[in-house]
């Protein structure tokens, strides 16, 4: 029962961290179609590395569902 709990957190965290990953992507892409400098604030920084730190982790632990 706490491991299934566990795991659909852990799967909601995996999704989070993926919409946040396209979402930065998203806004680089569009500042170099616009030829404007991409900046991110030191917390959408963090959040980034930490979504990205994350995925890779999932990949390399192999969470199951």
């Amino acid at each position: 029962m706490v491991i299934d709990v566990f795991n659909k957190v852990l799967v909601f965290l995996l999704c989070l961290s993926y919409l946040n990953l396209v979402r930065q992507v998203f806004f680089l892409v569009r500042s170099i179609i616009s030829k404007e400098r991409f900046v991110m604030e030191k917390r959408s920084l963090l959040f980034l590395g930490m979504s990205i730190a994350y995925i890779l982790m999932s990949f390399i632990e192999k969470i199951t569902i």
